[in-house]
């Protein structure tokens, strides 16, 4: 039996790995902080690993690790340069140092970035053909410079990495942004901007998951870096819709792009005079829903044999039923 270590297995996308893992017969060992909510691994025969990243000296790596999969992160589109360098930059970087002097077995290091590294607002986006630079936001650059570190790694040591750029993740136990979404929606509020009909880089978790376990176990990808949607795009229209109508709600106002760029703008000024006001309007924001965002992942298809579920109906639906059963059980306020 293979057995794999997930970091940040608490989390969104972690404990999505974990369930995906150990439905495929891995072994898991779940790497958490000593104060993680855990109840999303609750019911999974997962091995509990208490540790912080950000003292990675700290962890006792089990023994043998043969396969990592290193999706524990810091997301935002919003923190500091700083908090950005310290829990992306900082605490990859520690953890690699940490493996490779533990002695550990390695043979495949998983790394999950994400495609931001290559732009946004563009078709077909991938190395050769980048997007509109997404370099101002302090978490893509600190990604990018994880990328590279990781890379000089391989390059200079044999780590055996494999870079993982998932477009926008979506699914069940996501309570940062699908949460967020479906807690405005139920507040009445307008979701779609202008006609919505940009296809954006969605990724269910679950293609991530198929993607994470691909990068572990092909033979030949060290180094390389591998980009993840799901192969059929929804517009924006198409997914706003879906969990609107799985709430039971229908928009009724549809904000022109030039109103919602200029509420952008003025809740920008808002914030700088009152730092503490919780800004969830932000031209990149709205600039991501008024214009088309895809990558290409024909590589990912040809050299990890790739093949993503693009039932996006039944994905948006089972988004919805995650959200109604944590409200239902009192984990979402």
């Amino acid at each position: 039996m293979s057995r794999v270590l997930i970091t940040g297995a608490n989390g969104f996308v972690g404990s999505n790995l974990c369930r995906w893992f150990r439905q495929r017969g891995w072994e898991v060992d779940a790497l958490v902080r000593e104060s993680s909510d855990l109840h999303f691994l609750e019911g999974l025969d997962v091995r509990l690993l208490k540790g912080d990243l950000r003292f990675s000296d700290r962890i006792d790596l089990p023994a043998g690790t043969t396969h990592v999969v290193h999706s524990a992160s810091l997301v935002s589109d919003t923190a500091d340069d700083e908090e950005c360098g310290r829990n992306i930059f900082d605490m990859t970087r520690s953890f690699v140092r940490r493996i490779r002097e533990s002695g550990a077995p390695l043979r495949r290091f998983v790394y999950i970035s994400t495609a931001l590294t290559l732009g946004f607002d563009g078709r077909d986006i991938s190395e050769e053909r980048r997007g509109r630079s997404a370099a101002f936001m302090p978490y893509v650059r600190h990604k990018i410079r994880t990328e590279c570190e990781l890379r000089d790694q391989h390059a200079v040591r044999g780590f055996p990495v494999v870079i993982l750029r998932p477009g926008d993740v979506y699914g069940p136990n996501d309570r940062v942004t699908c949460a967020k979404i479906l807690r405005n929606c139920e507040r009445g509020m307008p979701l779609i901007a202008g006609r919505g009909g940009w296809r954006f880089g969605y990724c269910y978790v679950g293609n991530l998951c198929q993607a994470a376990e691909l990068a572990l176990v092909t033979a030949g990808v060290e180094g390389q870096a591998y980009t993840v949607t799901n192969g059929v795009l929804p517009t924006w229209r198409d997914f706003f819709h879906a969990l609107q109508s799985g709430l039971g709600k229908k928009q009724k106002v549809y904000v022109p792009v030039f109103v919602a760029r200029a509420l952008a703008a003025v809740s920008g000024v808002v914030e700088a005079v009152f730092p503490r006001f919780e800004r969830n309007l932000t031209y990149y924001r709205i600039r991501r829903i008024t214009s088309e965002t895809t990558y290409d992942i024909s590589r990912t298809v040809a050299e990890l044999g790739y093949k993503p579920d693009d039932d996006f109906e039944r994905q948006f639906a089972e988004i919805v039923d995650w959200y109604l059963k944590e409200r239902r059980d009192g984990w979402l306020a």
